[in-house]
């Protein structure tokens, strides 16, 4: 035992320490970052709704991307 303490046992001592050895600082760190994931999940669906949910895709066939990629379309079995 060193100064009362027996060894590997830790204790916390202070005014900031409650009944059942939790600090209140970690309540407030769970409830910060519970906000900050609930600001992000929010963020996240905006970014999808906004640039790639389905209704800003548009409808590409084989013709269009040739176009776009000024690639002749091949010769098909008909031509």
């Amino acid at each position: 035992m060193v100064n009362g303490i027996a060894p590997g046992r830790l204790t916390a001592q202070g005014p900031w320490v409650t009944v059942a050895g939790r600090t209140p600082w970690r309540g407030a760190l769970r409830r910060h970052l519970a906000w900050l994931m609930v600001a992000k999940f929010v963020a996240l669906v905006l970014l999808w709704a906004l640039f790639f949910s389905p209704a800003h895709r548009g409808a590409v066939d084989s013709l269009a991307a040739g176009q776009h990629l000024a690639v002749a379309a091949p010769a098909g079995p008909h031509d």
